[in-house]
C-alpha cells in the first residue's frame, strides 16, 4: 500500500466544522478502500461529491438532506433595489449536528490540472466563485451556518509523475499544489476550511486518458451576512 496523505485545516475553535471534515474524509477513504482502489467518489459529478458530504454527517450521528425544495433569495433585484424576494428552488444540502446546530451548502465540484505547465488555480477558483454565487440565495433565517463548497479534484499528466521515484514526485506536486490551496482559503484574512484525502499514493488505479487523478480537496466558505459580496 502507498502513502495516503490527508489532512483537515480547521481552526481549533471550529469543533463541529472539524468533526464534519475528519468525517469526510474518513469517509471518501472508506469508499476507496472497499472499492479496492478501483473506484472513487471524485470521479464523477457534483451530486456524487456532495453525497460524500452528506454520508459523513450521517455517519457521525448528524442528519442531513440532499437537494430539497425550498424558498430561495432571488438572485438578483430585477430594478437594482433589493426587496427580499423570494423563490422556489433546490438547497444542494442540509446537515444538523448533535448539539442542533444546522448548516446549508450550496456545492460545485472543479477538475483542476496540476503540474508545470499548468494554471493550477484557474478551475479552483472559477468552482470557488460559482458555489459563493450560489450560497447568496441561502435564507439565512433556514439554518444557523450557510456554506459555499468547493469540491477539487485535481489531476496530473501521467508522464509528469512516471519513474522509480514516481511517489515522490507525486508528492512533491500535491504539496506545493496544496500550499497554494491553503493561501487561496486565507485570503481576506479568513480562517481556512477545507480538508484534503489522497488515498494509495501511487499504488491506486486513478488514471484516465493519460492523466492521474490522485484524490479531492473540500473548500468551505462562511456566507455571514445576507447580501455582499465575496472578500478578495
Amino acid at each position: 500500500m502507498g502513502t495516503t496523505l490527508s489532512a483537515v485545516k480547521c481552526p481549533s475553535s471550529e469543533r463541529e466544522v472539524r468533526a464534519l471534515l475528519k468525517s469526510w474524509v474518513e469517509m471518501v477513504e472508506r469508499y476507496c478502500t472497499q472499492h479496492e482502489n478501483l473506484d472513487n467518489p471524485w470521479w464523477y459529478n457534483e451530486r456524487a461529491s456532495l453525497s460524500t458530504l452528506a454520508g459523513a454527517a450521517w455517519s457521525s450521528g448528524w442528519s442531513a438532506l440532499e437537494e430539497y425544495s425550498s424558498v430561495k433569495r432571488q438572485n438578483a433585484p430585477a430594478d437594482g433595489v433589493e426587496h427580499g424576494d423570494t423563490r422556489l428552488g433546490r438547497v444542494d444540502l442540509f446537515v444538523m449536528s448533535p448539539k442542533g446546530t444546522s448548516m446549508t451548502f450550496e456545492a460545485k465540484h472543479a477538475w483542476q490540472r496540476i503540474g508545470p505547465r499548468a494554471n493550477r488555480l484557474r478551475y479552483v477558483e472559477k468552482g470557488m466563485k460559482a458555489a459563493w454565487e450560489d450560497s447568496n440565495s441561502l435564507i439565512c433565517s433556514h439554518s444557523h451556518r450557510r456554506f459555499a463548497a468547493t469540491f477539487v479534484a485535481p489531476s496530473l499528466a501521467r508522464g509528469d509523475i512516471e519513474g522509480e521515484n514516481c511517489q515522490e514526485l507525486l508528492m512533491k506536486q500535491l504539496n506545493e499544489w496544496l500550499k497554494e490551496m491553503g493561501d487561496i482559503t486565507r485570503k481576506g484574512g479568513k480562517p481556512p476550511f477545507f480538508a484534503y484525502i489522497f488515498p494509495s499514493i501511487a499504488d491506486n488505479s486513478f488514471d484516465f486518458r493519460n492523466r492521474h487523478y490522485p484524490g479531492v480537496v473540500l473548500i468551505l466558505e462562511e456566507r455571514v451576512k445576507a447580501t455582499g459580496h465575496r472578500r478578495d
